[in-house]
C-alpha cells in the first residue's frame, strides 16, 4: 500500500473530537448510575430486566461486528476491505460486556429462575448454576482472547511499518516490526484465528441464549435458540456497520474509499439476512404450532397470540424483515445514505424489541417503557458508541495493510 496513503489514514484519526467521546461517557455514568440506584432502592427488579435485554442486544452486536469481519476475510471479499475496521471496532464493547455478565449473575434471584428452582434430571445439571456460571463467563473469557488475538493481528497488519512515531496501544501493537516478511506472517494468523472466532462465537452465544434467554422459562426449549440469537446478532451487526460506517465517512472524509457500490453490496447482505433470520423463526414456529404440545406452545402464544406481547412480535416481524426486505430492493435505497441508515436503525430498533418479547413474558406480564428504563438503555448505547469513538481514534479507519485493499479506486472488485 502507498505510504502516502498510509499516512493520511493515520492522520485522519485526530478528527474523531474527544468532545464526542466524554458526551458519550457522561450518557452512559447517568445510565449504569440510574441501574446502580434502582438495584438498590425498594423494587429493582425491572432494572434488571431492561439491563439484561440491554446486555444481550448490545453484547451480540460487538460480537457479531468482529465475525462480519471475519467472515469478509475469510471469503477474500474485496469489496468489502473499507468496512472491516469499522465492524472490528463495534467489539472494543467486549471487555466491558465481560464485566457485565458477571453483573448479569450478580442479578441472578431476579433473573434466572433456576437460581432458586430445581427440575428433573437432566435440566437439574445443565440449570446448576455453578455449571451455568462456569460456562457462560469462561466461554466468553476464551472468546474474548481469541477475539483479541484475531484483533492484534488485524491492527498489527497495518500498523507495522508506519513512518510517523506511534504511541499508546498503537504504539505497542506496532513495536518491534520486522518487515514485509512479518506482514505474510501476519496475514497467515489473521488467517487461522478468523475461523476460530467464528465457531467460538456460534458456541459461547449458544450458551447465552439457552442460559440467559430459553432457560428463563425452563420448562421451554427450541434446538434452533441459540442460532436464532447469534443469527440474529449477526444481522443487527451489519446494520450497525452500515450506520457507524457512513457516519465515519462523513467525518473523517472517506468518501475515496467508501463508495456506493460498498453501501450496495452490504445492503444486499442486510436484506438477505434479514430474510435468513425470519427462516430461522418460522423454522422453530411452525413445528411447534404444528405439533400443539402445552409444554410448547405456551411459550409462543403467550408471544404472538396475548397482548400486550402480540402488538411488539408484530412490531419485531415487521421491522427485523418486511420493512428492511421491501425497502431494500430498490438499488436506490441501498446507495443513498440517509435512506439506508434510517433501514439499518429500523431493523436494530426491531432486534432491540425481540430481546424485549423474548425475555420479558418470562419475567413480567406487563409491557411498560418507563424513563428509568430509558435511562439505563441510554448507559449502554452511549458506553457502546464510546468505547467505538476511542477505538477509531486510536487506529486507522481503513484497513490499509490488507493485501486486498484496493485504495483510492474503490472495491477492487469481488
Amino acid at each position: 500500500m502507498d505510504q502516502h496513503i498510509r499516512d493520511e489514514i493515520l492522520a485522519k484519526r485526530s478528527s474523531i473530537p474527544t468532545l464526542g467521546i466524554y458526551i458519550f461517557l457522561i450518557i452512559a455514568i447517568i445510565g449504569f448510575g440510574t441501574f446502580v440506584s434502582q438495584i438498590l432502592g425498594s423494587d429493582p427488579r425491572g432494572a434488571w430486566e431492561i439491563f439484561l435485554i440491554n446486555f444481550l442486544f448490545w453484547t451480540g452486536i460487538a460480537q457479531a461486528g468482529v465475525v462480519f469481519s471475519c467472515i469478509l476475510r475469510i471469503t477474500n471479499a474485496r469489496w468489502a476491505r473499507p468496512l472491516l475496521r469499522v465492524s472490528e471496532g463495534l467489539g472494543s464493547f467486549l471487555p466491558i460486556s465481560l464485566i457485565l455478565l458477571l453483573v448479569v449473575f450478580a442479578g441472578r434471584d431476579y433473573l434466572l429462575p433456576y437460581a432458586t428452582e430445581h427440575y428433573h434430571h437432566p435440566k437439574d445439571v445443565w440449570l446448576n448454576m455453578k455449571f451455568v456460571f462456569g460456562r457462560d463467563v469462561i466461554g466468553f473469557i476464551v472468546l474474548l482472547i481469541v477475539t483479541s488475538f484475531y484483533l492484534y493481528y488485524s491492527l498489527r497488519q497495518d500498523l507495522g511499518g508506519v513512518s510517523q512515531k506511534l504511541s499508546g496501544v498503537a504504539g505497542w501493537i506496532s513495536s518491534g516490526w520486522t518487515g514485509e516478511d512479518e506482514r505474510k506472517r501476519v496475514w497467515i494468523k489473521i488467517g487461522k484465528f478468523a475461523p476460530a472466532v467464528i465457531i467460538l462465537y456460534a458456541v459461547v452465544f449458544s450458551f447465552f441464549a439457552w442460559d440467559l434467554m430459553m432457560s428463563l422459562d425452563p420448562h421451554w426449549f427450541s434446538t434452533l435458540f441459540g442460532p436464532f440469537y447469534f443469527m440474529g446478532s449477526f444481522v443487527a451487526a451489519i446494520g450497525t456497520t452500515i450506520i457507524f460506517s457512513i457516519l465515519m465517512r462523513r467525518r473523517l472524509g472517506l468518501e475515496d474509499y467508501l463508495n456506493d457500490n460498498q453501501y450496495h453490496d452490504i445492503g444486499k447482505l442486510l436484506q438477505g439476512f434479514s430474510l435468513f433470520w425470519v427462516y430461522l423463526f418460522f423454522s422453530q414456529f411452525l413445528p411447534i404450532w404444528y405439533a400443539n404440545m402445552p409444554e410448547e406452545t405456551a411459550f409462543v402464544i403467550k408471544r404472538v397470540q396475548e397482548e400486550p406481547f402480540r402488538s411488539l412480535a408484530w412490531a419485531v416481524l415487521t421491522c427485523c424483515f418486511i420493512f428492511p426486505f421491501v425497502s431494500l430492493l430498490p438499488r436506490t435505497n441501498k446507495v443513498v445514505k440517509p435512506i439506508v441508515v434510517f433501514i439499518a436503525s429500523v431493523s436494530l430498533t426491531g432486534f432491540w424489541m425481540e430481546k424485549y418479547v423474548l425475555i420479558m413474558p418470562s419475567l413480567s406480564n406487563t409491557v411498560g417503557i418507563s424513563l428509568i428504563q430509558i435511562l439505563i438503555t441510554l448507559g449502554f448505547l452511549g458506553a457502546f458508541v464510546m468505547t467505538f469513538l476511542i477505538f477509531m481514534r486510536a487506529f486507522p479507519s481503513i484497513p490499509v495493510g490488507d493485501p486486498f485493499f484496493g485504495g483510492k479506486s474503490g472495491s477492487g472488485g469481488h
